[in-house]
């Protein structure tokens, strides 16, 4: 089986090699391994406010919307501010 894995991670490269706009597409997982809260876990963002509370509806269209979505940002951005890049971040990066 290794060996399939390995022709299939091989093709996979050349692909990406020669692409010129290569996009992968992840989880939240991704960054949750770099202490990012996903949105949906125990104690995420949408423990503490609804989906549809953070719409871009919402913030235009008035100043509750928009203190809502300034209050999400105090606090998460500085956690991703201050995240660093985890395995797999390296891996897509290379």
């Amino acid at each position: 089986m290794t060996g399939v894995i390995d022709d299939a991670v091989a093709r996979l490269a050349a692909l990406f090699a020669a692409a010129r706009r290569p996009v992968i597409l992840t989880g939240a997982g991704v960054s949750t391994e770099s202490g990012i809260p996903d949105f949906r876990s125990p104690g995420g963002v949408w423990d503490r406010y609804a989906p549809g509370d953070l719409t871009w509806q919402q913030f235009i269209g008035g100043v509750e919307g928009r203190r809502r979505y300034w209050e999400v940002g105090r606090r998460v951005y500085p956690v991703i501010r201050d995240a660093k890049p985890n395995a797999a971040h390296i891996a897509v990066a290379t």
